[in-house]
């Protein structure tokens, strides 16, 4: 048989003219849907779709024989028609007079039949219906198995389609397809279903979004001919028979075997001393019975990234889930940290049976340089197209790997109306999400994690989210967001946590109230007295010089690449001029670097300022790359002004791992004091808004110390709250006024077209073509 893989895909596996192939791939998709009906998604997402069928019996043999039936729309002329030689030998000479009427015309170069998902979705609306479902049941179901490339059927396409009875082929073919529908049925070993209480069946969002993702990730593997070769097939039991014995083995390939570390830190850090706030991450976490939301805000150098992962452990534990996904900020902080998971799977002795991947844009790029087999790499996909989707799962198998660490957009891209997106949010959910660095991310892309949080919540998905500098407004938000998934409400309808100026601090949130507990500081952060000094921009290469000029090590990080590239070329000149024996080493890294010589930078300083690392005397100038990720320790810093939570942020590298040189400096450069207010580098508005520069400046310019961590909820609240936090400095009224009124001008178009891009809170769902009509690219997860 000769048919056009690329006209006929996933059709089953049948050569010969006495089996219908689309028996035989609804066949092999309900073999593999059974298999992983109660592995894919999490178990609320499980138990609500398992409940929904519960009133039929033999429930996941129910879920996954429905899997089966996605393709039932190609059984239509107009598809058939598309080779229909091939189809007038599988039909009788009744079908015959419409396969050749509707065949496909050459001249016409493209299809114009009905897309197949569409005619499966209507049919089986109607055949539910006339099972005894009701109507909102048959049109959810209908949804989920038509959308299995993608994109929910929406009302408007469907009552087009079923115009269209040339194409589907009014109630001759419909009966042809109730035919095919009762043999799959019947071989699977079900009951009639016209016999069976339908009419109790009712079916949640949450399961029809699983019931989606399921039909469709059944659907790629049982596709994959390497899982389910062509055969010759002459008795359907045995064809299912085999069906079955290939989807257990295909499944197998998956390596969707649950991480199952231990949950207490000493154990699962083997015999490391827990620092305080991860004490109490570890008493806030245990034994936790339901779904959770778990917000660590620390100190640069308390161990949040282990909390994170320990309080990952300890939810994976008590609810049984496959693993975990960790959404960092940037590349080079998923590259960081995928080592460090990997280390520590190895010292657990998981690294044999855990499967872990990196997942983001450079994944590629990262992994071939450390030698790695390129086809263990997940990858930001372009997934417009269901083919491509289809790559995403079975070669690059991405976030349903069971430890995935990746950037935060490839969470983000969960909550974008788009294609597969119900793949995406059924991935997430046998997962704790952590999420860290929470306050990095601007109004357009913290628009979108609330949605996802929202759904996450829905969904029943436990999240970790790890911060330094967290304003409370925002914590509330993400708290509200969460939890009006999981309570089902409006945000503004969520249970309030009392009040909390506790620093270090643990927030938990289940279905009642957010309840956050303080810690102490371990002995590295203990009043850390910081020396603010302001800095000439001019002055800027003397400073550096001059702290040392008796070794040590200093870095100079500035808002802008020119900045950068400026003062490193200054310095140059400047070392050149210097006796060889005192010359400081010189290091430059910015955003703009090409990735081999980055990367190389990179691993340069891990080796230099890491921990143990050698610290020879040496002078780094960087962009804002150094912010975060990076483990890096120096004696002094300059920085330029930037808002006063990055500013904490970065002076968090400041004698990271001792405390035993000295004071740590923090040199402030980039702005001017004005009458007017101040100025700041031109171009500075592109990075940072002026007038959060402004509030902070207001806040720091009289100060010559900072107590961190103490003053870092007084500090940042103080930025980050209402107009009236801070006092406005005499002379500034005009501009701070313009600065004001600019930034909320600019926070409403970034919410606002992060509005466009998202999903429908889920509480507002009432059909599933909502999630993916006017669908966006799933790749928009950042402003532009």
């Amino acid at each position: 048989m000769n048919v056009d893989p690329g006209v006929w895909p996933a059709w089953g596996k049948a050569r010969n003219d006495q089996v219908h192939p689309l028996v035989c791939h609804a066949l092999d998709t309900a073999a593999v849907a059974q298999r992983l009906v109660g592995v894919l998604t999490g178990p609320q997402c499980r138990d609500e779709l398992r409940a929904a069928f519960e009133p039929l019996g033999e429930v996941d043999a129910w879920i996954a024989t429905l899997c089966g039936l996605h393709d039932l729309g190609k059984h239509s002329p107009t598809f058939q028609g598309l080779q229909v030689e091939v189809a007038l030998a599988r039909f009788d000479e009744s079908a015959a007079a419409d396969l050749r009427r509707m065949a496909k015309r050459p001249e016409l170069g493209r299809r114009i039949d009905t897309p197949h998902g569409l005619v499966t979705a209507m049919h089986m609306r109607d055949l539910l219906r006339r099972w005894g479902a009701p109507p909102a049941t048959a049109e959810l179901v209908a949804a989920a198995l038509g959308g299995h490339h993608g994109y929910f059927p929406d009302g408007t396409a469907l009552r087009q389609a079923r115009r269209e009875i040339n194409n589907h082929g009014g109630p001759t073919w419909e009966a042809r397809r109730d035919r095919l529908v009762s043999e799959v049925i019947a071989v699977r070993g079900l009951p009639d279903p016209g016999e069976i209480p339908w009419q109790d069946v009712h079916v949640s969002s949450a399961a029809a979004v699983a019931l989606a993702a399921l039909t469709t990730i059944s659907d790629w593997i049982a596709s994959d001919t390497e899982n389910f070769p062509y055969a010759d097939v002459f008795d359907l039991p045995v064809y299912n028979r085999r069906a079955d014995e290939r989807a257990s083995l295909a499944v197998e390939r998956l390596e969707l075997c649950p991480w199952e570390p231990p949950t207490s830190f000493s154990e699962l850090f083997q015999g490391e001393k827990p620092r305080p706030v991860q004490v109490v991450v570890e008493r806030v976490t245990e034994d936790r019975d339901q779904p959770t939301l778990v917000i660590v805000e620390a100190p640069t150098g308390e161990g949040k990234s282990k909390a994170g992962i320990q309080a990952a452990a300890a939810l994976m534990r008590s609810h049984g889930l496959l693993g975990t996904y960790v959404a960092n900020p940037t590349k080079a902080t998923s590259n960081q940290m995928l080592t460090e998971l990997e280390q520590l799977l190895e010292r657990l002795g998981h690294d044999k049976t855990v499967s872990v991947r990196l997942i983001h844009s450079g994944a590629l790029d990262h992994l071939n340089e450390r030698a790695a087999d390129p086809s263990d790499v997940g990858r930001d996909d372009e997934d417009d197209f269901d083919v491509q989707a289809k790559e995403w799962f079975t070669r690059k198998k991405s976030l349903l790997v069971p430890v995935g660490v990746g950037t935060i957009d490839q969470a983000l891209k969960a909550a974008i109306r788009s294609g597969h997106v119900f793949v995406r949010l059924a991935a997430l959910t046998n997962k704790v999400v952590v999420i860290d660095e929470v306050h990095a991310y601007d109004t357009y892309m913290s628009t979108l994690l609330d949605r996802l949080l929202a759904w996450l919540g829905r969904l029943g998905t436990s999240v970790v989210m790890l911060s330094a500098t967290l304003p409370s407004g925002r914590r509330q938000e993400l708290v509200a967001a969460w939890q009006s998934g999981l309570l089902r409400c409006l945000p503004r309808d969520t249970p309030k946590a009392e009040p909390s100026t506790d620093y270090p601090r643990v927030t938990v949130a289940g279905t009642g109230k957010p309840v956050a507990e303080g810690a102490e500081v371990s002995d590295l952060n203990v009043s850390r007295l910081l020396h603010l000094t302001p800095i000439n921009d001019e002055d800027v290469v003397d400073w550096a010089l001059e702290q040392v000029a008796d070794g040590g090590c200093a870095v100079v990080m500035h808002n802008l690449v020119r900045r950068v590239i400026a003062t490193h070329a200054a310095l140059v000149t400047r070392v050149a001029a210097l006796p060889a024996e005192i010359r400081p080493r010189l290091f430059v890294i910015h955003g703009q670097l090409d990735n081999g010589p980055r990367r190389a930078v990179e691993t340069e300083l891990k080796a230099a300022f890491g921990k143990n690392g050698a610290r020879p005397r040496a002078i780094v100038v960087s962009s804002q790359v150094l912010e975060q990720g990076l483990d890096l320790d120096f004696d002094a810093m300059l920085t330029d002004l930037a808002p006063v939570d990055w500013l904490i942020q970065r002076a968090g590298r400041l004698h990271r791992h001792d405390r035993a040189r000295g004071e740590p400096r923090l040199a402030i450069a980039g702005v001017v004091d004005t009458e007017a207010g101040p100025q700041f580098p031109r171009y500075s508005e592109s990075v940072y808004a002026p007038i959060t520069l402004m509030r902070t400046w207001a806040l720091l310019r009289e100060r010559t110390c900072l107590n961190l961590p103490d003053d870092v909820p007084t500090l940042v609240d103080a930025v980050y709250g209402p107009d009236g936090a801070i006092t406005c400095p005499s002379g500034w009224e005009e501009l701070w006024q313009i600065e004001t009124e600019r930034l909320a001008h600019a926070l409403k178009v970034a919410e606002r077209n992060a509005r466009l891009m998202y999903l429908p809170h889920p509480n507002a769902v009432s059909h599933l073509g909502e999630l993916t009509k006017h669908s966006k690219h799933a790749g928009q997860t950042r402003s532009r």
